[in-house]
């Protein structure tokens, strides 16, 4: 019983010994550096003079958006899904509207076939998502796929998309 009271005294001598040999009476907060002047959650005060504070307010150039004729579609998605549609999600950067509406237009030498739904806007740009067209609806052979976008004022299309089917 008397070894295990003097290895336990002797654990907390160690680690009182350890915590003081941590501590150091020449730290930043007594060595009166920029650090520890500044009360605690002052913002802008820097530990280099010469560095400049930091600014307040955005320095980005702002984004312009705004409505278009000729605007470019880029489809950022294609394929088919597990029930054997052909999916399409795309969007139009620089368009923030939210009357639009986005069409999957699939195009063959034996028809057409076409998908609509209403486009959706972010920050910067108007997002096409979900467009889909049943496989049964699609013949075999060659196929183009366009995703366009238009509104009261904006039209835009993307490239065609070759598909495929067997």
């Amino acid at each position: 019983m008397h070894t295990s009271r003097r290895t336990g005294l002797l654990a907390v001598c160690a680690s009182v010994a350890l915590l003081a040999a941590c501590s150091s009476s020449t730290d930043e907060a007594s060595s009166g550096s920029p650090l520890s002047t500044a009360p605690p959650g002052t913002y802008g005060t820097p530990l280099d003079e010469t560095v400049a504070p930091p600014s307040a307010v955005a320095t980005d150039e702002p984004v312009e958006v705004g409505p278009t004729d000729d605007g470019r579609v880029f489809v950022t998605y294609s394929g088919w899904s597990q029930d054997g549609a052909f999916q399409v999600s795309a969007y139009l950067p620089g368009v923030v509207e939210n009357d639009g509406t986005c069409t999957l237009t699939m195009t063959s030498e034996s028809g057409e076939a076409t998908a609509s739904g209403p486009a959706s806007p972010d920050a910067t740009s108007t997002a096409c998502g979900g467009l889909s067209i049943a496989g049964a609806d699609l013949g075999p052979g060659a196929w183009s796929a366009v995703v366009s976008y238009e509104s009261g004022s904006s039209r835009a299309s993307s490239d065609p998309i070759e598909v495929e089917i067997p």
